[in-house]
């Protein structure tokens, strides 16, 4: 059958034209020793990273706190990061004018860079080039910016410029809750000397006013009593009494003083017209009353006032405490951060320091031997396969 495989074709040809495998297999070898040398040293230059958790958990204030979690795979999560084309156009960015001027772009150092997980927690970036000083630039740039993208994405300069504004705008809140304090004193007088401890401020003026009519609603209130007192005393004295003897001193006392209308030496002189005493008596009685009244009624308006001023203090004060509170608490948080950004500033550290290391590689010799002298081989035993076959067809 014509499908079948002549095991004596090859046994003959193998016997017979071995020299063509031979020959076929010294051209195979030489061409890829040729291809081997035409590819020429190549240098390669490489940066380890290692990557890191964060190290320490910030409790400033326990009142923002970051959530971390801890089973986060950081290595898998860097090596996406180092892959993106971010971090591409930021390496060219960071290339010398020179590179750049050769066309040395994106694209470009993206076919020549290779970013792999090393051992351990580690990234390995190389570049390779054929030139060395070109592969040594190509790996710092991507190695920088794979820091700066990683310091952009773990770090705090994100966060911080955030929670500063924030801070900037909680600062401006509280100096206005300070003036509007400050207001409310001026207007109110509560506690208005704010050099001095709360407790040792003086008193509003409309305390001070309040107090004041206080004072003297009470002494109205008491001369009215007093006046009172002599007409019923007054009006029970029988006729003929020895009206002397009356407590006419009760009529002494500031709010006479300042009426001046009816004094103790004035009921004296007009004790023989005991009807005249006692209509000038209901006289200073229902004046004294009518200034007890006025008295009592300006009172109670300053009290109201008193009572609205403290409210609005009250608020106000407390509004500024609020804010305070809030810009302490913004402003530890902020402290934290730059302090975290100063001692744990990214997940990334180069290992070895920031210069990549040299080699100088070729390209895989023993490979290409390899594969060409597999190649040779088929392609000599099929010439010789053929070969065999067409003489025998024209022994034929």
């Amino acid at each position: 059958m014509s499908g079948e495989i002549d095991f004596s074709l090859i046994s003959a040809a193998l016997r017979r034209r071995w020299w063509i495998i031979v020959l076929c297999l010294a051209v195979a070898l030489g061409i890829g020793v040729g291809i081997g040398l035409l590819q020429g040293r190549r240098y390669e230059a490489s940066n380890v990273l290692l990557v890191q958790s964060p190290r320490y958990q910030w409790r400033f204030a326990g009142e923002i706190t970051a959530i971390t979690s801890q089973s986060r795979d950081f290595q898998r999560e860097v090596l996406a990061i180092a892959r993106s084309g971010e971090v591409a156009q930021a390496a060219a960015a960071a290339m010398p004018s020179s590179a750049q001027a050769e066309g040395l772009d994106a694209s470009a150092l993206t076919e020549a860079i290779t970013v792999r997980a090393g051992d351990g927690n580690t990234i390995v970036v190389v570049a390779t080039a054929a030139d060395s000083d070109q592969a040594a630039a190509m790996a710092r740039a991507w190695t920088q910016a794979l820091i700066a993208a990683g310091r952009d994405v773990y770090g705090m300069v994100e966060d911080m410029a955030s929670f500063e504004a924030e801070l900037r705008l909680l600062e401006t809140d509280l100096r206005e809750k300070e003036a509007a304090l400050a207001a409310v004193r001026a207007r109110t007088g509560l506690f208005s000397n704010a050099n001095m401890p709360d407790e040792l401020m003086g008193a509003s003026l409309s305390l001070q006013e309040v107090n004041r009519l206080t004072e003297k609603l009470a002494e109205y209130t008491l001369a009215v009593q007093h006046v009172n007192t002599l007409q019923d005393q007054l009006a029970a004295a029988a006729p003929g009494s020895d009206l002397t003897q009356l407590p006419w001193e009760l009529l002494a006392g500031p709010p006479f003083d300042e009426r001046a209308v009816l004094t103790a030496e004035l009921a004296r002189a007009s004790l023989d017209d005991p009807a005249h005493l006692l209509e000038l008596l209901q006289q200073e009685q229902r004046a004294l009353q009518a200034t007890a009244d006025t008295l009592a009624s300006q009172a109670e308006q300053l009290r109201t006032t008193l009572a609205a001023d403290w409210e609005e203090y009250s608020n106000v004060s407390r509004e500024l405490t609020q804010a305070r509170d809030l810009y302490q608490i913004m402003l530890r948080k902020v402290n934290e951060l730059r302090l975290q950004d100063l001692l744990d500033p990214s997940l990334l550290a180069p290992v070895g320091g920031a210069d990549p290391v040299i080699s100088h590689v070729r390209g895989p010799m023993l490979g290409l031997l390899a594969t060409a002298a597999v190649a040779g081989l088929i392609v000599g035993l099929l010439a010789a396969v053929l070969v065999e076959r067409a003489q025998r067809k024209k022994g034929a």
